[in-house]
């Protein structure tokens, strides 16, 4: 074998690899929800997040500038999703940031957990993978501070108590 023939196979083979690495890392767990759900702990992964049906919502937050288009599942559809029971839930970020919801914040469309916004994932160092957002200009209710304070970005874990 040449070395022009070599180094073709070595650049087919780090691009293979690469492209592999890509993949597994694309099927990430990035969120669990435990605590009382039926069938124990589920892990999603930003696919099968997307699979579930998704809600959009534009609106500005006190985080960020302007008005951004955000979209994921709703947290009360997720909830169903996996049969969680009636309790509040704590609230997990990468971070170890930590919030107990009342379940009597939770809507049919409010809040969600926003995989994209803008139509495109976002890093960890833009506040992702998933974010809790509610729709903050569409009522005077959702700029509340405790509203705030359950807009979990970093979002990686949920506990149903």
């Amino acid at each position: 074998m040449n070395k022009r023939s070599l180094l073709q196979v070595v650049g087919a083979a780090a691009l293979a690899a690469l492209a592999m690495t890509h993949a597994a890392a694309a099927e990430d767990v990035i969120l669990t929800i435990q605590g009382d759900v039926a069938d124990g702990a589920h892990d999603f992964t930003d696919a099968d997040l997307m699979a579930l049906p998704q809600i959009t919502v534009e609106t500005s937050t006190i985080w960020t500038e302007g008005v951004l288009t955000f979209s994921g599942p709703s947290l009360a559809s997720l909830l169903d999703e996996i049969g969680a029971g009636d309790g509040d839930i704590t609230l997990v970020a990468i971070n170890d940031y930590v919030v107990e919801m009342p379940r009597d914040v939770i809507e049919a469309e409010a809040p969600i957990i926003a995989a994209r916004i803008d139509g495109e994932p976002f890093s960890v160092r833009n506040k992702g993978p998933l974010w809790v957002i509610f729709p903050y200009d569409s009522d005077e209710r959702f700029r509340a501070e405790s509203v705030y304070a359950y807009s979990v970005w970093q979002l990686s874990g949920i506990t149903v108590n």
